[in-house]
């Protein structure tokens, strides 16, 4: 997966586009809410059994996605921006001061793992749930 097809600039007339969208689950509406996040308590590195999507409404943060291969990248990201994680994109953000939007998940699967997972990159990589 190229995390680069993750970020999409809406307010610069960016769509999810065809690639991305073939990976993707129906997102779950119902799961719709509010977040706020400061810099004093930042989102850790994290991945799910099913797509996240984080729209930003105010202030700016720094956002990480990883795929299971390892491969990193690190956006700047601010109101308008749409990030959607695929089920397995690790994602986590540290914000410059408090950033605020709306997330809501895809229909999540009968056997998925809830919570954040978290991958420890080593000889043998290990999966663990919190």
């Amino acid at each position: 997966m190229d995390t680069n097809l993750c970020v999409i600039r809406l307010n610069e007339g960016e769509r999810i586009g065809e690639v991305l969208g073939e990976v993707l689950d129906t997102p779950d509406m119902t799961t719709i809410g509010a977040f706020a996040v400061s810099k004093e308590n930042p989102t850790e590195l994290h991945y799910h059994d099913f797509d996240e999507y984080w729209y930003f409404t105010e202030g700016t943060t720094t956002v990480t996605l990883r795929t299971a291969d390892g491969q990193s990248e690190s956006y700047r990201i601010g109101p308008g921006d749409l990030v959607v994680t695929p089920k397995g994109v690790e994602h986590g953000h540290i914000p410059d001061d408090v950033v605020k939007g709306v997330q809501w998940v895809s229909v999540i699967p009968s056997d998925a793992r809830r919570g954040h997972l978290h991958r420890e990159f080593a000889a043998d990589p290990k999966e663990k749930s919190e």
